[in-house]
This record gives structure tokens, C-alpha cells and sequence, in this order.
């Protein structure tokens, strides 16, 4: 990821710069929604941002019921694209394992988007200048993409979006139809995904095969993910807080990962065993359905700001997150299941969309994640949650 930020800002601002020369040639204007045959929405990075745009997704199919929608996204992501409303096809981007793999990608996605020819293109990352240039080449008339005074693009886009940084990320989603007559909102919206049916049915085989029934685990995620690991509340934390919820209301534990945070998520599972803590790791052994039906079925979910949080959330789980250098107004969820911790420092929150979500921390040491203790957490938790978790669990499988 890093490598990747690095060349594109190296090569990205010359890119953009001759690009946006050129974009006077590009077809432009607006295209009667009648006759828009094909949408292509670009949104490369991250599982959670997906989620977070379902309403996105469903709502160009109401605006353009009549055509093709393609989503553009890493391979990375397959697991959830297929949960996600209104789509009609995928086009994925598999970037390999080395920086020659990712570039020789990206290339041949700029030739797919040309080759598609969209009437519409939403570039839904928030100012790389990856997906700018992938936007000329999809030569759409319509080109909409996020604008900031701050951040230059190559003025690629014609139909500029600005993002508010007080609005929720789903909201912001949302903006991005305003060109077509859908008026901005800055209520959040809930994601609406596919499939929870089967995944819930999934994870209740998973969970005869450890002797658990529904309701009766609390599950814990210690991850962010590689987009931004300094997002993590400590790990000996977590299996603190662990082993004391095991302790307080006779609930075991069940720790979930992918196979890229077995290490990591390993060690937090043998602190939480040392401190106390019942049930099981289950990181590397689930898959997505796997995962976001265990969410659901779950006593609460306690994670990170993080991808599995917002399956969650749209798995309509009890959450507890945990927020340090990326703010809780764009991707906190919101109501009365979900308890967000943050510590709300002067210096926090210090990861911009408009800097590539990478972070600037003076301190040497995340004073924002140091900011919030196990017995805060446990006194929350007590006060939302406490009541339920204390209630006698169902029997039913």
C-alpha cells in the first residue's frame, strides 16, 4: 500500500497534468437519464467503504433503472460485492503480489474502462489521482468524481462533487447523484446488503460445530486491516477487556481475523486465554458469509475501526468500536446498538481523506488509542449493553 501511495504520488500529478490538458476533447454534457445505457462506479479500496455505499448502489438502480451497472473494485473484495444491491456486473482488479503485478493491473483497468465506454463514470475514491486518470479514460461525458480546493486532480471531472468532512461517508456516497436530481442529505443511511439469510445459515453450521448457539458469544475483532493499522486499539487491551467480559457475564469469546492477521489476532487470543477468557480463534477459518452471519448472531461485536464493523452494523449486530486516528463522524455507525469509543483528543482525528488516509502522528505514539482504558470500556459497555448481556441466552439453535 505504501509502495503504491509513493508512486502515485510521484507519477500521479504528471499524469494528471498532461490528462487534464487533453480533457477539453473528452465527450461532456450531461446525458438525459433515459439514455443512459452504462454506469461505472470505481471504488478500489476497502471492504467498509463498500458496505457504506450500498445505499449508493441501490439508488443509481432507482435513477437508472434502464441501465447497466458496473462496479469496478479490487479481486480483494469479491467476498462482499456479491452482497451488495443493484449491481449488475463486476469488473476486478487483481493487483497481484509485487509492484509490477499492480501496475501491469492498473493498465490494463484503464483499458477495460475505456473499452466499456461508460455514459456515466462516479469515481468514488476520495482524491487518488489513480482513479482520476481512470476516469479520462473511460471517456464518459458524464465524469463525476469528489473535488477539493485543497487536492488537484486535473480538473479530469466535469461534474464535481464536494465531500463534507461532518457528513457521514454514506452520505457522502449519496452526494454523488446530485447532478441527476437527488437531493444531498447529511442523515446517515443504513447498508442494505444481499444474502444475510444464507449467511446467517452459514455461520449457524459453524457454530453447531463448536458447540455455541446464537447469542451465546460475544466476538471480538482485534484488526484494522492494511489500509491503516494504526487504527488498532492495543491488542493486550482487547484481551483484557476479553477476559473480563467472560468473567462479568459467563459469555465466551470467539476472536475472528483473516488469514493476513493470523499472527497478529493469534497473540491477542493467547493474552486473552492467559488473562482468563473462554471460547475460541477462529482468525484464517471463516469466510465472508462465514463471518458477517456470525456478526449477526452474535451478543455484541466488539472491533476496531475496521471493514468487520460495518458488516456488522449492516448484519444488525450490537457493536462496541473503538476509533483513535480516523474519525467517528464519517464512519462511526450510529442509534442505539452501536457504542463508539473515542478519546476525541486535540490532535485526533489526524487520518484525512484528502491525505490519502495516511497518517501524521508528532507523537511517536498513539496517544489517541492509549486514550481509551479497559475499565472505561467495561463501564460502557456495562451501561449500554449490560442488561442484555446478562439476560438468560436463547437455547434455540
Amino acid at each position: 500500500m505504501k509502495t503504491l501511495q509513493a508512486v502515485e504520488r510521484l507519477c500521479g500529478g504528471i499524469a494528471c497534468s498532461v490528462l487534464g490538458c487533453l480533457a477539453w476533447l473528452l465527450p461532456a454534457g450531461p446525458v438525459p437519464t433515459q439514455n443512459v445505457r452504462r454506469v461505472l462506479l470505481v471504488k478500489f479500496w476497502g471492504i467498509g467503504s463498500l458496505v457504506l455505499a450500498a445505499p449508493l448502489f441501490k439508488k443509481t438502480r432507482e435513477t437508472f433503472p434502464g441501465a447497466e451497472i458496473i462496479l469496478m473494485t479490487l479481486s480483494a473484495n469479491k467476498g462482499v460485492v456479491k452482497m451488495l444491491p443493484g449491481i449488475d456486473r463486476v469488473e476486478f482488479v487483481d493487483l497481484g503480489g509485487s509492484l509490477a503485478s499492480a501496475v501491469w493491473a492498473y493498465l490494463r483497468c484503464l483499458h477495460r474502462a475505456f473499452r466499456l465506454g461508460p455514459d456515466i463514470i462516479f469515481d468514488m475514491e476520495f482524491y487518488t489521482k489513480a482513479s482520476a486518470i481512470l476516469s479520462f479514460f473511460a471517456r464518459a461525458p458524464m465524469r463525476v468524481g469528489y473535488h477539493s480546493p485543497g487536492v488537484w486532480r486535473g480538473n479530469i471531472h466535469n461534474y464535481p462533487i464536494a465531500f463534507n468532512v461532518y457528513w457521514h461517508v454514506s452520505s457522502n456516497f449519496l452526494s454523488m447523484l446530485e447532478p441527476f436530481g437527488v437531493a444531498p442529505d447529511s442523515a446517515p443511511r443504513g447498508s442494505e446488503l444481499l444474502g444475510l439469510e444464507h449467511c446467517q445459515g452459514q455461520a449457524r453450521n459453524v457454530l453447531s460445530r463448536l458447540g455455541l448457539k446464537p447469542g451465546t458469544y460475544i466476538l471480538i475483532n482485534v484488526n484494522a486491516g492494511e489500509l491503516a493499522v494504526e487504527r488498532r486499539w492495543p491488542r493486550e487491551r482487547f484481551a483484557e477487556l476479553s477476559a473480563k467480559l467472560c468473567e462479568t457475564y459467563g459469555l465466551p469469546a470467539v476472536f475472528v481475523g483473516s488469514k493476513a492477521e493470523t499472527d497478529y489476532t493469534s497473540q491477542a487470543w493467547a493474552l486473552a486465554e492467559e488473562a482468563g477468557a473462554t471460547g475460541r480463534n477462529l482468525v484464517g477459518a471463516l469466510s465472508l458469509d462465514e463471518l458477517v452471519g456470525l456478526c449477526g448472531l452474535s451478543s455484541l461485536v466488539i472491533t476496531n475501526d475496521s471493514g468487520p464493523l460495518h458488516l456488522a452494523v449492516a448484519a444488525g449486530a450490537r457493536t462496541v468500536s473503538f476509533f483513535g486516528p480516523e474519525t467517528p463522524v464519517l464512519y462511526g455507525p450510529t442509534g442505539p446498538d452501536h457504542l463508539v469509543m473515542f478519546a476525541d483528543i486535540p490532535c485526533s482525528p489526524c487520518i484525512n481523506a484528502e491525505h490519502g488516509k495516511r497518517t501524521f502522528c508528532w507523537r511517536g505514539t498513539l496517544h489517541c488509542q492509549l486514550g481509551v482504558s479497559v475499565g472505561q470500556a467495561l463501564e460502557s459497555i456495562a451501561r449500554r449493553f449490560g442488561d442484555t448481556l446478562k439476560q438468560t441466552p436463547p437455547q434455540a439453535n
